[in-house]
């Protein structure tokens, strides 16, 4: 299974916006480590590329950006003191796997570039002969049969 880099970046925004409302249903150093953490996906997600990013961030280092990102969700609830609060560091780990998971099955690669000047040469090669064809084909249903006599 590969998912595109559209999806991906869906998902990143998605992740941003979770933590942004983990942050609001928890309280004290939680909270502010879970608006941080939130804040600082979506400006990857927003810094990276096309098509839903608006950024320098190319695709290759957009990749070495998710790898860090997850291994700081992985880190934070220890560097911060949050492992008495199982519920925080339940949703940083489990996100953190969530997109360790996306990093792993995403296609970074560059779409292929379109030939557009290929593209306009085929048309002009094979638009004569399929509109005969359509043509035919319509015309072919008001077509009287032979008379018989």
């Amino acid at each position: 299974m590969v998912v595109p880099f559209l999806v991906h970046q869906v998902l990143d925004y998605l992740a941003g916006l979770y933590l942004l409302q983990a942050g609001s249903k928890t309280s004290g150093r939680a909270a502010t480590v879970c608006y941080i953490a939130g804040a600082i996906v979506l400006l990857a997600a927003t810094l990276s590329g096309r098509p839903l990013g608006s950024g320098p961030i190319s695709r290759p280092l957009h990749r070495v950006v998710d790898i860090l990102l997850v291994l700081g969700l992985v880190a934070t609830p220890f560097v911060f003191g949050l492992t008495d609060q199982t519920t925080t560091t339940v949703r940083l780990e489990g996100l953190a796997v969530a997109l360790g998971a996306l990093v792993w099955f995403t296609k970074y690669a560059r779409p292929a570039p379109r030939n557009y000047r290929e593209t306009g040469r085929a048309i002009k090669q094979h638009a004569p002969r399929v509109a005969g064809q359509m043509i035919g084909r319509r015309m072919a249903g008001k077509r009287r049969p032979p008379d018989a006599s």
